[in-house]
């Protein structure tokens, strides 16, 4: 499902996270975004903070999804 795919990637998420821009990445592509950028890579516009959240249930469905 395309809802499993980091927009950075391009690729299902292993390690689904919830950035300022309230867009979910792939952990790692998001952190290093983050180390040369204060922007979102969706929209463009400045981020208010840098802080990831886990999306922990995508990350479980995730999970359901890949094991079916």
């Amino acid at each position: 499902p395309r809802h499993f795919v980091c927009p950075i990637t391009h690729m299902c998420m292993r390690e689904p996270v919830v950035a300022a821009d309230g867009h979910t990445y792939e952990r790692a592509a998001i952190e290093r975004w983050l180390r040369t950028h204060d922007t979102s890579p969706m929209t463009g516009a400045k981020l208010l903070h840098k802080h990831l959240t886990p999306a922990i249930s995508l990350r479980q469905l995730i999970g359901e999804f890949r094991a079916a």
